[in-house]
């Protein structure tokens, strides 16, 4: 027996047989991106009970909570696509921007704007924050909801790395970050059912309030900055205001009664012009 071999077990190589038996192809659907948010997390929060993080191993359950931070970073990508396939001022601040060529060959015509998002992880408030403001030019209010629900997401964000790549070993830095007493022994990461539910809390409240500033910065500018471009045509502005409010509109929420101002788009569209003395 060769003596190298005498610490664990040896197995023979594994190959990957096939690679297309892990993915799946979903057909693009024009989905507004805070519905499709919605569609991603409803059955990890709702489809689980408490019994469920009983019965299963932390290493089980904690999947839960990667899936629900990565269905949050995957709402920016979506809604950031969609920014800069409508707005003419987001197309000029990401114009000088440098994005992965391979962003480029993969994404189809409809997803070069989302792919460009490919190679930034949404995974931290300041990735966030400096990613709206550098391709499209918008500050997160620093008083607004978006901005509080940001810095409790940043807190996800540190137990998230831990889960990912240390094991659900929450290492020193994060620790350091969340403001957690010192301890000589390993801390453990271990979301509960409790902690899933508030987590979604967070999530949630952090995108609806996002689109939600979104959609008013964007139609601030279809009301003032676009109009002052040379590519502005008014007989298209009704057509714009429309793609809009579509690409920011939730008809999960719609179906629920959730909006708490639900009008008619003609009726948006007065009111907007009222406002703007259009």
């Amino acid at each position: 027996m060769n003596w190298k071999d005498s610490v664990n077990q040896v197995s023979s190589f594994v190959p990957v047989a096939n690679v297309n038996a892990y993915v799946r192809v979903r057909a693009a659907d024009g989905q507004a991106a805070i519905d499709r948010y919605y569609e991603s997390t409803r059955d990890i929060l709702t489809k689980v009970d408490p019994d469920f993080f009983t019965s299963n191993p932390p290493q089980v359950t904690s999947l839960l909570y990667i899936g629900l931070i990565s269905a949050t970073e995957n709402y920016f990508r979506d809604v950031l696509g969609f920014i800069l396939s409508v707005c003419p001022i987001a197309k000029i601040r990401a114009a000088e921007k440098k994005i992965q060529l391979g962003s480029f060959l993969w994404g189809g015509a409809d997803l070069h704007s989302r792919t460009a998002f490919d190679f930034i992880a949404f995974s931290s408030a300041k990735n966030i924050s400096d990613t709206f403001n550098d391709f499209v030019g918008h500050s997160v209010k620093p008083t607004g909801v978006w901005k509080k629900a940001l810095d409790e997401y940043d807190k996800l964000c540190e137990m998230r790395h831990g889960i990912v790549h240390s094991g659900m070993v929450l290492s020193g830095k994060n620790a350091l970050k969340l403001g957690l007493p010192y301890t000589n022994d390993v801390m453990l990461i271990e979301p509960s059912y409790a902690t899933l539910q508030e987590a979604g809390g967070v999530c949630t409240t952090m995108v609806q309030s996002a689109n939600n500033e979104l959609f008013e910065a964007l139609v601030r500018r279809w009301a003032v900055d676009w109009r002052k471009l040379p590519s502005w045509e008014k007989s298209c502005a009704r057509k714009r205001l429309r793609a809009i409010r579509n690409g920011f509109y939730s008809g999960e929420d719609s179906k629920r009664g959730a909006i708490g101002n639900q009008v008619a788009f003609d009726t948006l569209l007065k009111r907007i012009e009222r406002e703007f003395n259009l």
